[in-house]
This record gives C-alpha cells, structure tokens and sequence, in this order.
C-alpha cells in the first residue's frame, strides 16, 4: 500500500502541498502538476467555446445529521437531489463518463473553495473550470497514475477535499478490491467520484447526458450553452432526473437563441468550437 504522508495539524493548502511532494516520489513517478500548468495545452475539449458561468453551487443543511461541512458543492440543481446538498465525503459517488459534465462539478466545488484532484484523466480540458468560475490553482492533476491507480488516488483522497478517477475502461472492482480503497475513503477528508470503475454499491450515482445545445439556428450561430440531463440515484430514494442548463440559455440573450436537440449517444463528447 502507498502511504500518505503525515497530514495532521496541515491546513488544507499544505495538504496539498505535501501530498504533490509525496506522489513524485513514487516508483514511476505519478507526476501531479497544478492544473493552472495547463492553461495553454492543446488537447480535446470538453466544453463549448465562449465563457459562461455555472449555476450558484450549493452545499446547503440538508437530512438530519448532514451538513455543508460533511458534503462537496455542486451546481445548484444538482444540490436540491443530495443528502446535503453537495457530494459525500468520506463517501464513492459513480458518475457517467461525460467531461462537460465533470467539468461543472470541477468548477462548483472549486469555486466554492474546495481541493480537488483529477486521476487518470490526461484527455480533459481542465481550462473549461475557470471559463466556468473555477478555480485552477486548487485542481491537482495525475494524468498517468502509472500501475497503482487506485494507490495513488488512495493516497489522494486523505488529504484533498474531492478526488475525480477516472479508469479508461470499464473495469467491475468487487468488493475485496474496492476494500482497501475504501477504507482510506472512510477516514480521509475527501469525496470520491469514479469515473469508469465500477465500484459495489456507491452512495451517489449520476447519469449524464449532453441533450441540447443553445445558440445554433437555421444552420448558423454560435454555441452559447448546453443542457446536460442527470440521472441521480441515492441509497434508500428512487433515481431522480433534472436538467443541468450551463451557459448562456434561452431567455438570456438579447435575440432569441435556438436549442439544436442531439440524441442520447454513448460516449458523446462536448467539444471545444473556439
């Protein structure tokens, strides 16, 4: 097992800190850069072009026992569907492998002055966070966790206050494997968001799906925003569905924008359009 450095009496900042120092010495070297290193990278997008803001995160009181201190915040919409009002610490939350999506919940939870890591994810264009009122200098980056990625992300998740794993396949972790992983989820400080793994029997899950696009009329146009529709199931409720509208939308703008429907594709991909 890799071994977290001693975080107690840290701060988060120095936190964070330690466990970059810790994660480049690992055998291989899981080489964590800050995403702000990445402002410039040329890579596929994961958001349309032009800035937008995201919707007010919350991370409000919610059932008894659960506070804004024990959750992650999330775009609004999303809070009024979780215990909480936010994403469980301490906790594994499965979500669907759409980058637009990620993105949202990268720029709530940082905006709202969380630490968050991005495992395994070398591909995602993390300079959509701050076009999304996020902050860069609090997402620490391991494009390639090497053979131990669950070790590194297990590492991670005592010090960082939301971790996002992404596995490249679809791999079934069964519960002796989930095990140890978990056990360092439980007494860390961070929620836990796999992407890909599928893991027993997770707290949160949450489908996504992009299904409009707004600006595009009649063949021309600008892409000004995007409607993502959510699928969220908790332990013990029935799945709920919202829609999660990013960017400019209809209603907002001065002249009125077309909604251009796509329809619901794996694997569908938001791309950058300049």
């Amino acid at each position: 097992m890799v071994r977290a450095p001693d975080l107690s009496g840290l701060d988060r900042p120095e936190r964070v800190r330690a466990l970059k120092a810790a994660l480049a010495t690992l055998d291989g070297g899981a080489s964590p850069v800050t995403a702000a290193d990445l402002r410039s990278a040329s890579v596929p997008g994961t958001t349309p072009g032009g800035r937008h803001r995201s919707l007010p995160a919350a991370g409000k009181t919610g059932a008894a026992g659960v506070t804004a201190h024990s959750v992650v915040p999330v775009p609004g919409v999303l809070a009024d569907c979780l215990p909480g009002g936010g994403l469980p610490r301490r906790a594994i939350t499965a979500a669907a492998d759409c980058p637009a999506f990620i993105i949202e919940l990268l720029a709530a939870a940082t905006g709202g002055g969380s630490h968050v890591a991005v495992v395994g994810w070398p591909e995602l264009l993390l300079t959509g966070v701050a076009e999304a009122g996020g902050d860069l200098d609090s997402i620490v980056v391991v494009p390639d966790p090497g053979d131990r990625p669950f070790a590194v992300t297990g590492m991670l998740v005592e010090g960082m206050d939301m971790v996002v794993h992404r596995s490249a396949e679809n791999v079934q972790i069964n519960a002796t494997q989930a095990r140890p992983l978990l056990a360092r989820v439980r007494r860390g400080t961070a929620a836990l968001l796999v992407v890909g793994a599928r893991f027993p029997a997770p707290a949160v899950r949450i489908g996504a799906d992009v299904t409009a696009y707004h600006g595009v009329g009649a063949g021309s146009g600008r892409i000004r925003g995007f409607d993502v529709s959510l699928e969220i199931a908790t332990k013990g409720t029935p799945p709920r569905e919202v829609l999660l509208r990013v960017g400019r939308n209809p209603g907002t703008d001065d002249v009125p924008v077309g909604a251009l429907r796509v329809p619901r594709i794996p694997d569908l991909r938001v791309v950058r359009t300049g």
